[in-house]
């Protein structure tokens, strides 16, 4: 066996709607074009050209409608008050 060896591919990440940056050995650049190199690269990395079309036209489909979709983790709060009212009754 070979012994592991890093190498650094660099960095990519966005940073809102078509802004991202890029960090590579050479570049460095952000913005619009940072977005769309992003892009490019993460529907490149899918295994099938199927899987790259659905997910891009989930991209298009929620860029165009300005879907944000929900990204919170929800579960019920119970207040610490209300906790302890409970725990003197019993």
């Amino acid at each position: 066996m070979k012994p592991f060896k890093y190498k650094d591919q660099g960095t990519m990440a966005t940073i809102g709607r078509n802004k991202a940056v890029v960090d590579l050995k050479h570049f460095k650049f952000s913005g619009f074009f940072a977005w769309l190199t992003w892009m490019f690269v993460h529907l490149m990395l899918l295994v099938e050209f199927r899987n790259r079309l659905i997910v891009f036209v989930n991209w298009a489909w929620r860029y165009v409608k300005y879907d944000r979709g929900s990204r919170l983790i929800i579960r019920e709060y119970e207040r610490k008050q209300e906790s302890e009212a409970v725990k003197e009754k019993v």
